[in-house]
């Protein structure tokens, strides 16, 4: 018998969206007629989704920048709310974006009485612990991406499962050899490649890549056999990127359209903005130290509210600091080249964090997962 169930997906952001269009394919691989709607991206879209409205192009997240958005925020939600209450979905999955998705939460479960699965749950053991009542209230599962949330939500009395990391499987070094990939991405033969991931976001660009212009100045006047690397994320338009480069160091650089895997694959060190990017690298075992700048009124806020001690998700997960972090007036010109001299310097301090990244990998792998988040939606919709 087909399966014509309706569900309705809603993501806020580019990584979010991206983990919503593998569910999305891989259940309409198995259930061809079963029907997707929501609020997301263009990788949602592809995967045959309906799309009712972008919210991922916008890259909304911050406290100023949310701010500035919020004529859009309130069209999406407006948008969304009217559109599960003509539609009545058979479920409706709420992944990552707490801010916005938990009001679609609300109004969803008080409102409609919906079947709620939220996906790569609200960060409450780093802030706004309170948003346990409404999530109790709420949402029927919660399916978690990290081990130590399953804990969490289950003292909470939250019906929890945890689903193993996404980007584990997904994030794997290239078969190629180092110099294989670095001649297929056109990058100078007998250089040291240095990744630089300065944020998918405007405002990301905008407050990183001063510091890194100037890294790469003073890098070079120290080495002459480095060369420099940024793979552009799909939302980020290139002159954002190369508008911060001084003319002698547009030379150093090349700039290339997505492949950050393979960036970083071929990398010997890599500089990257905290997010999702940071654990990809962190999954490639490569050299690193995180990064974030963000505006005054975003840290101001941040500092008082936020109550874990690092910002990176490697050292979170790890509850102690295996990648350094240079964050808001600590991100310096000064500092990062230090920084960056002692892992292209010191063998051993990078062989030690390799070590270190391994064994986080495999914490988080869907080996030790209590199912995949495809058998958590079957179970939902009662196909199992």
């Amino acid at each position: 018998m087909l399966n014509t169930k309706h569900i309705v997906v809603v993501s806020g952001e580019e990584s979010g969206d991206q983990h919503a269009s593998e569910l999305i394919k891989d259940f309409k691989t198995k259930y061809p007629a079963a029907h997707f709607s929501g609020i997301g991206g263009r990788h949602m879209k592809n995967a045959g989704c309906e799309l009712i409205y972008d919210l991922a192009s916008h890259g909304v997240t911050g406290f100023s920048e949310v701010f500035m958005h919020l004529r859009i925020l309130k069209k999406a939600l407006t948008t969304i709310k009217q559109h599960i209450k003509k539609h009545k979905p058979d479920l409706l999955i709420l992944v990552d974006c707490p801010s916005f998705n938990l009001r679609v939460a609300k109004y969803a479960k008080r409102s409609l009485g919906l079947r709620i699965l939220y996906y790569i749950s609200p960060q409450i053991w780093a802030w706004k612990a309170g948003r346990i009542q409404l999530i109790r209230e709420c949402i029927d599962r919660m399916a978690v991406i990290f081990p130590f949330e399953k804990t969490i939500y289950e003292k909470a009395g939250v019906p929890v499962n945890f689903v193993g990391h996404p980007l584990v499987d997904k994030v794997k070094p290239s078969n190629e050899s180092v110099d294989s990939l670095i001649s297929e991405l056109g990058l100078p033969i007998g250089k040291k490649i240095i990744a630089l991931l300065p944020g998918s976001r405007g405002h990301e660009i905008q407050r990183h890549m001063p510091v890194l212009n100037k890294t790469i100045q003073q890098l070079t006047n120290t080495y002459d056999n480095l060369h420099f690397v940024i793979p552009v994320a799909g939302t980020v338009n290139p002159l954002k990127i190369t508008s911060c480069l001084s003319p002698e160091n547009a030379q150093r650089v090349t700039l290339i359209k997505g492949r950050a895997i393979d960036v970083v694959s071929c990398s010997h060190f890599v500089i990257v903005a905290s997010g999702t990017a940071s654990l990809e690298c962190a999954l490639l075992e490569k050299p690193m130290c995180i990064i974030y700048k963000s505006s005054f009124l975003t840290y101001l806020a941040a500092s008082k509210l936020i109550k874990v001690q690092y910002l990176g998700l490697c050292n979170l997960l790890s509850n102690r600091m295996i990648v350094p972090e240079l964050l808001q007036y600590d991100l310096n010109t000064s500092e990062l080249s230090q920084l960056a001299e002692h892992f292209l310097n010191e063998d051993q301090a990078s062989f030690a964090m390799v070590e270190r990244l391994k064994y986080l990998k495999h914490s988080l792998s869907s080996s030790n997962a209590d199912c995949t988040l495809l058998q958590l939606v079957e179970n939902e919709l009662n196909l199992t």
